[in-house]
């Protein structure tokens, strides 16, 4: 009986430590910057398998999942030179920071901003406050 507890409790440990989202975000980044850095297809797909590897661990939909899925966009953007969405910013502030981005950005880049400026939009709730927004921004990208 013992001996089954034990068995038990490592088993939980174990899957939490290997089904940790933060820790699986990690090493992906770590293998999405190496794969950048040099920028050979095996290493992408080394990543791709990654991801898949991590989906069914953390299992798709749960809060783990979630959670992993944030870190990793976090990386994403990190990555593309994107700076990172702050919610608590006015729309003026929102506007300018989309504009510079755009201002910014070289044209491969460009993508980055557009991210940006619809995760800023998210964030904006009035209608009418959000649809100022989007004219605002999608003006200083031409």
């Amino acid at each position: 009986m013992k001996n089954q507890i034990l068995i038990y409790i490592l088993l939980i440990f174990t899957t939490s430590i290997f089904a940790n989202p933060e820790t699986k975000a990690n090493e992906l980044c770590e293998c999405l910057k190496n794969g950048k850095k040099s920028e050979k297809t095996s290493d992408k797909k080394k990543c791709l398998s990654l991801r898949e590897k991590h989906v069914k661990t953390l299992k798709k939909g749960s809060k783990s999942y979630e959670s992993y899925l944030l870190s990793i966009q976090k990386c994403e953007q990190k990555l593309a030179g994107t700076p990172e969405v702050n919610p608590n910013l006015t729309t003026k502030e929102k506007t300018s920071t989309v504009c510079e981005c755009f201002q910014k950005a070289e044209k491969q880049n460009s993508m980055a901003c557009f991210k940006l400026q619809s995760d800023y939009g998210k964030t904006i709730t009035d209608p009418e406050e959000k649809k100022e927004f989007n004219l605002s921004s999608g003006s200083c990208n031409q």
